[in-house]
């Protein structure tokens, strides 16, 4: 990690916000102008041939952040740097462009892949919108593809309904990695596979990260699935990054008590350890992204908050070097280090 101080980032996020309108009713348009805040203020950096981990639980803005990074859906605020470009204002001619070099991986493999194309044409799609070698060429490049993701290549005319749900996801990587991109944002990309499967799918992204140098984005909600993956670890809630650090620290001295929280659930593989283990439980339920509580969004529902928390909204602060916490409170509460095996 001492490398990233002196290296540029690959991708650099600063002060990212995404609002959606937000009518109830008829008449809501006319009344009301209500929005969802499903990111707020959000600012993170990935380096070349990086893993970066961003979880937290379903509806914090996690897939959101992705897509408004590759500009699937435009940031209402802030700006995303990728190879010192800013994407927000790209033209649509500037995007295509950008997107030859950032790809994106979704969750669902069947909804992603077009069931009316084979797996060639799919694979190959990427390369044809951005004319990239003759027709031969990509046939040869489809078939390597198809071999390095774990694929029978002489299945190149078959349809999408024809495979598993985890060949699927392989052919979705596949085709992320047709262009050899420089990052690639994924999507809860084993969310929907087997345990078994998901282990394999994580197994092969890591083993093209090594023989292409390719840095992803991994957004995920199974922090079991993130420390395997990741060199680094965001923690969001509620549309908010509320802890930053390499994986290791994250899981050993987590500071923020929502991370503190969310390590506690996850299960270790020892039934003695697991015994000894104390879960912390919050109350309530997360707030309404629509009318998120003032001051420290997490403050309704915190062990330890204090007054200043509902009214003053605590800055990412760097507690150490590399490890940032957004929490006016937060103290270190080091767990006992578990290894999670997939």
């Amino acid at each position: 990690m001492a490398e990233q101080n002196v290296r540029e980032p690959l991708l650099k996020v600063e002060h990212l916000s995404k609002e959606f309108p937000a009518e109830a009713g008829m008449l809501a348009g006319r009344f009301s102008k209500r929005v969802v805040s499903a990111v707020k203020d959000v600012s993170f950096e990935i380096y070349p041939g990086e893993t970066f981990g961003l979880v937290g639980e379903s509806g914090c803005g996690k897939s959101t952040t992705g897509r408004s990074i590759m500009r699937l859906t435009k940031p209402t605020e802030g700006s995303v740097f990728f190879n010192g470009q800013d994407v927000a204002k790209m033209s649509n001619k500037e995007l295509k462009d950008m997107r030859r070099n950032m790809q994106f991986i979704f969750q669902d493999p069947q909804a992603s892949l077009n069931p009316r194309m084979t797996i060639g044409e799919i694979v190959s799609e990427p390369m044809t919108i951005h004319n990239v070698g003759t027709k031969e060429e990509r046939i040869d490049r489809v078939r390597e593809l198809l071999d390095v993701v774990g694929l029978n290549p002489e299945h190149i005319n078959r349809y999408p309904h024809e495979f598993s749900g985890g060949q699927r996801q392989r052919i979705g990587i596949a085709r992320a990695f047709a262009l050899r991109p420089k990052l690639i944002i994924c999507d809860e990309p084993v969310s929907a596979l087997d345990v078994s499967i998901q282990a394999q799918v994580l197994n092969l992204l890591k083993d093209l990260q090594d023989k292409f140098g390719t840095a992803y984005l991994f957004i995920a909600h199974d922090l079991s699935v993130v420390q395997h993956i990741s060199d680094r670890v965001a923690v969001m809630y509620l549309g908010k990054i509320v802890e930053i650090s390499d994986w290791k620290t994250l899981y050993t001295e987590p500071h923020h008590p929502y991370t503190q929280s969310l390590l506690s659930a996850v299960p270790v593989p020892d039934p003695d350890v697991q015994k000894t283990r104390k879960r912390i439980i919050l109350p309530g339920d997360p707030p309404s992204p629509i009318d998120p509580p003032a001051g420290c969004r997490f403050h309704t529902r915190c062990p330890i908050a204090k007054e200043i928390c509902g009214n003053e909204e605590p800055k990412l602060c760097e507690v150490r070097p590399g490890h940032f916490c957004a929490c006016h409170c937060a103290a270190v509460n080091p767990i006992k280090e578990t290894s999670i095996e997939l």
